[in-house]
């Protein structure tokens, strides 16, 4: 290593020694060979340590620049979170967070930590002095929306007759569905040659929905229940659905013969089509004489004596293509009074059924209850 010494302190001139040594070399030179040589070798290295060595301490060191740079918890977030940042110092990578001042998006913000509210993507940078960070990006994004959601009941409506030899088909898939689920509505529609469970407007009905012939099965509105429906039961139990963003709640009043309800609706999330509820008068425990050319169902009787019906449609409470009703809302309220038609039997037997459909006419969710009861959401 070169020594550390100024000129004035080792007692002589540098440039003085330099030329004393090439005054030497010069007469040398004029002697014999081999010491000029051996000379030459020992003046030039003497000449280049000299000479590198004549700089003094300044020239050995290099002043430090200092720079800063920003750093967050975390540069990915939700909206709501609060995110705090750091600024550090390229000398000892030392934390100058307190002597630093923060801006997100050009503006100045308190302290080293933002709460961030907004979507979007924000700038942030600090400043320490004259001194100015990197621009750190910090991403905000929408809390994910996450809904429990409802029970989902499917809707099952069947489209026979008493005097129809092939319905007892459907009605048998009817009975095996309800062994199997409690998640089934089934709601008969009686049609054609005098049935004597025909309704006006379950004609009408069955002709706004382009039912031209029993047994006809549909699920949810949109879905043909295969015949024979009893060997097809598992492709109306595939429908149901784990959950379902619309919740239907019920109840009602009979007083004097005037019924009083109350359909009240909850989404989870909106709807994004024309939205409709259909509110259904049945009676349960019907009994008439039915038809049946099937002889591996119900005993292969041709004619099936007090055969038990329920669910049967007895009126259609709305309009036929259902009422148009909010799309979205955490409680949507529809009310309805109505005389109890003639056609009861027994109004210990009578029920409500409520449907929701969107602009597709496929039924999102179904309930059920008996009028007189109250029937709650069924929240998951």
């Amino acid at each position: 290593m070169c020594p550390q010494f100024r000129e004035q302190n080792i007692g002589f001139h540098l440039p003085d020694v330099k030329q004393n040594l090439i005054k030497q070399f010069y007469v040398f030179i004029k002697k014999d060979t081999m010491r000029k040589t051996q000379f030459i070798l020992t003046t030039m290295a003497a000449i280049i340590y000299l000479t590198s060595c004549t700089k003094t301490e300044s020239d050995f060191t290099t002043p430090t620049v200092e720079t800063i740079s920003i750093v967050a918890n975390q540069t990915t977030v939700e909206a709501g979170t609060t995110v705090r940042f750091s600024v550090l110092s390229s000398i000892n990578n030392t934390n100058v967070t307190t002597e630093s001042k923060f801006f997100i998006n050009g503006a100045a913000i308190a302290s080293d930590t933002f709460n961030f509210t907004t979507i979007g993507t924000f700038a942030v940078y600090a400043t320490k002095g004259t001194l100015t960070t990197n621009v750190l990006s910090i991403q905000v994004n929408a809390v994910p929306v996450v809904y429990t959601g409802f029970v989902n009941n499917i809707l099952v409506e069947e489209y026979s007759g008493t005097w129809c030899g092939n319905c007892p088909r459907l009605l048998y898939g009817v009975e095996l569905l309800h062994q199997q689920t409690n998640k089934a509505i089934v709601v008969g529609i009686h049609l054609f040659n005098g049935d004597p469970f025909i309704t006006t407007q379950g004609n009408d009905l069955a002709a706004n929905l382009g039912v031209s012939g029993v047994p006809t099965g549909n699920i949810n509105r949109t879905t043909s229940w295969t015949g024979p429906q009893y060997q097809n039961v598992p492709q109306v139990l595939n429908e149901i659905q784990t959950k379902v963003a619309t919740g239907i709640a019920i109840n009602s009043t009979n007083t004097s013969g005037t019924i009083a309800a109350n359909i009240k609706l909850s989404y989870k999330q909106a709807i994004t089509t024309n939205t409709k509820l259909t509110v259904y008068l049945v009676e349960d425990s019907l009994y008439y004489t039915q038809r049946n050319y099937s002889s591996n169902i119900y005993g292969g009787l041709s004619s099936i004596p007090n055969f038990k019906y329920d669910g049967v449609l007895r009126s259609v409470v709305t309009d036929i293509g259902g009422d148009a009703v909010a799309n979205s809302g955490t409680l949507v309220t529809k009310s309805y009074n109505f005389t109890l038609p003639g056609n009861i039997t027994n109004t210990n037997h009578i029920r409500l059924v409520a449907l929701v459909t969107d602009g597709s006419g496929k039924v999102l969710n179904a309930q059920t209850a008996k009028v007189g009861d109250t029937k709650d959401f069924e929240n998951l």
